[in-house]
């Protein structure tokens, strides 16, 4: 089941499809709803063909809205790891600010403090803050000891106006210091709140993404559910065709011969040398043609396609069996003839009993419309 220009399957490799297109996806699976089952045996493999690549495609994005999940899970772990550390730097630094605030007060006290000992101990000595020179050399036994108590007075003076200059000095430095703090402290909370800021928006875009997520895995259990439905509807045809007299077995997904280098890989995952995707009807048919030195078709397309070069209704050995397309089911199915006797006979194929397996069927030579390429 292939397309003209390129192997069947091509377009839905490495394809992302954004949940914006979901409305449309949800609509190319209802046109595959549960219905009664179909008359014509190709319906049957149409619908399990289209459900199934909606199955790969829905996977294929609910894997990678699972990717880019994990992705932004990570960057928002990544920002609440910038939040912690720069809201400690925050705290550190209100932390220095408080510090800071407790060290000019201490240093005020104790200016405070030298200040009124400092006045303390002169009004001790001489009684009054008033005293005049005067009244202190009068006061004086001698100049010797005028001279000493003036330099006494003089050098508390000094040391009063310098504990003071320095204490006012610490103090502008303190306060200075608690101004950058403060500024500090306001980048510092700016850096929070902006990286909080990216952290909410990379949260919601997760958020989104796991519900896209959600959306594409609940499209791929509708799909699942259809394709189930469509195997029991083929199950019926086949159980039908066998009170008629027919037969169907299973062989796997390396039946009939078929090569390892393709029947050992996933259905789809490769290209077969004649322009077809593994494990498919026209992937088998190609290759079983080719081992029995019959003309190969080489990138006819789909298996539809196949049927316009039909050219007999008699059936024998080595034919290609093709059915048409459907009306709405853009597929058709090819097997190949492996003995005709009298009105039957036995085909083997890919893709009809179950996804990329095996299958051996004796049928009416003109079962459901079926022609022959020779």
């Amino acid at each position: 089941m292939q397309t003209k220009s390129r192997p069947k399957g091509l377009h839905r490799k490495n394809q992302h499809k954004p949940l914006a297109r979901l409305t449309v996806v949800a609509l190319l699976v209802g046109l595959f709803g549960i219905a009664a089952p179909v008359a014509h045996a190709v319906d049957f493999d149409a619908q399990i063909r289209a459900l199934q690549g909606k199955i790969n495609e829905n996977t294929s994005a609910a894997n990678q809205k699972r990717a880019e999940a994990d992705t932004l899970a990570n960057k928002v772990a990544a920002l609440n790891a910038e939040i912690a550390a720069a809201q400690s730097a925050l705290n550190l630094t209100r932390t220095e600010i408080s510090q800071t605030e407790q060290e000019i007060a201490a240093t005020t006290a104790e200016l405070e403090k030298q200040t009124n000992n400092l006045r303390e101990n002169i009004k001790a000595m001489y009684k009054d803050r008033d005293v005049t020179p005067m009244e202190v050399l009068a006061s004086s036994e001698n100049l010797s000891d005028f001279v000493g108590k003036q330099q006494y007075m003089d050098d508390l003076k000094t040391k009063i106006e310098s504990n003071i200059a320095a204490v006012n000095k610490l103090k502008g430095e303190l306060e200075a210091r608690k101004t950058a703090l403060a500024q500090k402290a306001d980048q510092e909370k700016s850096q929070v709140v902006s990286i909080a800021a990216k952290r909410s928006e990379q949260q919601a875009l997760l958020n989104q993404t796991r519900g896209e997520e959600a959306a594409y895995q609940n499209l791929v259990k509708q799909n699942q559910s259809q394709l189930s439905a469509v195997f029991a509807a083929r199950a019926a045809e086949i159980a039908r065709n066998q009170s008629q007299g027919g037969s169907y077995s299973g062989g796997g997904a390396c039946g009939g011969g078929y090569p390892g280098f393709l029947c050992n890989r996933a259905q789809d995952s490769v290209v077969d040398p004649w322009g077809y995707y593994n494990r498919e009807c026209v992937s088998y048919a190609a290759w079983k043609r080719s081992a029995l030195g019959r003309m190969v078709p080489m990138y006819w397309g789909n298996a539809g396609d196949w049927y316009r070069r039909t050219n007999s209704s008699s059936p024998a050995p080595g034919d290609i069996a093709a059915w048409p397309y459907a009306p709405g089911y853009p597929y058709g199915h090819v097997a190949i003839v492996e003995s005709v006797n009298g009105g039957m006979m036995t085909i083997s194929e890919y893709n009809y009993g179950a996804p990329g397996q095996y299958s051996v069927r004796t049928i009416s030579t003109s079962y459901l419309g079926v022609r022959f390429i020779k």
